[in-house]
């Protein structure tokens, strides 16, 4: 028998008795005197299953099998007795024993209760071992799954960037920028993984505007701009009716990270905490984002310049505590944008690129400042 075992009494005849028949059957076999040696014991080299006697000097066995159990859960107890005690026997059983013996000790009965009780740790271990492997293995399927769903929002939205001035990068990093942010402002793990992935489709809704709008080079006309405006409600329709809480999520962001605290945003006009969380936290981190990156049509603002545009938009265009926060995790921030940089793997862009680049010269940073103020394509 691989079994350890302990017998723990403290009249010594009892003891050699009872080792000698648990030898016999080829356990390996160790003893204590009292309930004090035999913790000690316990902790430094733990047994499968002990024979604990009741009344003892230094310590109840009763309060041993209680300590057990609280530190070694699994450790099979067979309580062994001098009295017929019924109350005592109840108490035993339910907190943890696997039996309860009166002496003089049958020696089969003892043979066959510890043996049960070395079956039914046994099964417990293996319960356990198993859950443990099912629990992993759902962990595993739900990884897959979460991939896989991510995977097809990112082709998805990067099948409509074909048509517009933003990079794959771009819509990766507003992800993780909006999961950053939203952690930092207290959303829990699952909502903050939500958003991750929802933010990246806030302009899915572009794929419905035409060519001669999106792609213009110059500044739009007044009924352009009206046109180019309605991405956001396009944007909400085509997300909209999903069980799907990540899109229910971007349906939200599609239609309202436009909108401005102080009222002067659009489709709606939502005021402050009109505007749902996520759409404000989009707001913050695609404008970031778009200022401090390349376009084909200019180059990236000096991150300095950048956040004194968000800065001066503090409490209109954005809200405050958000952005509040959003200034406080800035090294993180920049540590998820040397991670995702923009690559060639944005070269998808390039035949769009070319038309642009032979319609506009690269416009100097002061320019880029005057753009974040007026109506321009890249805000939209």
């Amino acid at each position: 028998m691989d079994a350890a075992l302990m017998v723990v009494d403290d009249d010594p005849f009892v003891r050699d008795v009872l080792v000698r028949w648990l030898r016999d059957e080829g356990y390996k076999c160790r003893m204590a005197a009292c309930a004090t040696s035999a913790w000690e014991q316990l902790n430094q080299r733990p047994a499968d299953a002990l024979m604990l006697d009741i009344r003892m000097p230094g310590g109840s066995g009763l309060d041993l099998l209680d300590q057990i159990k609280q530190r070694f859960p699994d450790t099979a107890v067979l309580m062994v007795s001098g009295e017929a005690d019924s109350q005592k026997a109840i108490r035993a059983l339910t907190h943890g024993a696997c039996g309860y013996l009166v002496k003089p000790v049958n020696r089969q009965e003892l043979l066959a209760q510890l043996l049960i009780g070395l079956e039914h740790r046994r099964l417990v271990i293996d319960n356990r071992g198993y859950l443990r492997d099912l629990e992993q293995k759902v962990r595993d399927q739900t990884a897959a799954i979460r991939g896989a769903h991510e995977e097809t929002i990112h082709r998805l939205v990067k099948a409509s960037l074909c048509r517009d001035n933003e990079t794959g990068a771009h819509i990766r990093r507003t992800g993780w920028f909006s999961e950053l942010l939203a952690s930092m402002a207290g959303w829990n793990a699952d909502r903050a993984e939500q958003i991750r992935l929802a933010a990246p489709m806030h302009d899915v809704g572009k794929i419905g505007i035409p060519d001669a709008i999106l792609c213009k080079p110059g500044n739009l006309t007044s009924n352009e701009f009206a046109v180019m405006q309605s991405h956001t409600v396009l944007g909400a329709k085509m997300l909209a009716g999903s069980q799907w809480p990540v899109l229910r999520m971007a349906e939200e962001i599609a239609r309202y990270h436009h909108e401005r605290w102080d009222g002067q945003g659009y489709p709606a006009g939502l005021v402050g905490e009109q505007i749902p969380k996520s759409a404000r936290i989009v707001a913050i981190v695609d404008c970031y984002d778009a200022l401090t990156h390349d376009r084909v049509y200019r180059r990236a603002l000096p991150e300095k310049d950048v956040l004194r545009l968000m800065a001066e938009g503090r409490g209109t265009h954005f809200d405050p505590r958000l952005l509040d926060i959003f200034m406080s995790i800035l090294p993180e921030i920049r540590a998820v944008a040397e991670i995702v940089p923009d690559d060639a793997e944005d070269g998808i862009m390039q035949s769009f690129s070319n038309g642009m680049a032979t319609a506009l010269d690269l416009q100097d940073d002061s320019q880029h400042v005057a753009e974040f103020a007026r109506p321009s394509a890249e805000f939209f």
